[in-house]
């Protein structure tokens, strides 16, 4: 394995898909943008933050402050809620496949 552990992870994870067919090599490619788009989600979510932060420290006016600091209450409730959503269709996925290894 490399010094960089994620590109031998990812290395291993695309030659085992190669061996399991198209199919596999397909779902191994999704997965993987999959993960791309949640870290390229967390950079803009901590540009954002840090945003938040000097927009805190440096206004004047009492309905920028409070209604940027409702609106981030807001967008962390909603991002809560897709996030349980994402887990429980997660779950969901998962107990189907065990479901059809056990009938095999």
């Amino acid at each position: 394995m490399s010094d960089n552990a994620e590109e031998g992870i990812a290395r291993i994870q695309a030659a085992a898909a190669r061996a399991g067919g198209t199919a596999a090599l397909k779902e191994n490619h999704r997965r993987n943008v999959v993960y791309l788009d949640e870290r390229i989600v967390v950079f803009i979510l901590a540009i954002a933050a840090v945003g938040l932060i000097v927009l805190w420290a440096t206004t004047s006016s009492p309905l920028l402050l409070y209604g940027s600091f409702a609106g981030v209450l807001l967008l962390t409730v909603l991002w809560g809620l897709v996030r349980i959503k994402r887990i429980e269709a997660v779950k969901r996925q998962r107990e189907n496949e065990a479901k059809s290894w056990q009938s095999d």
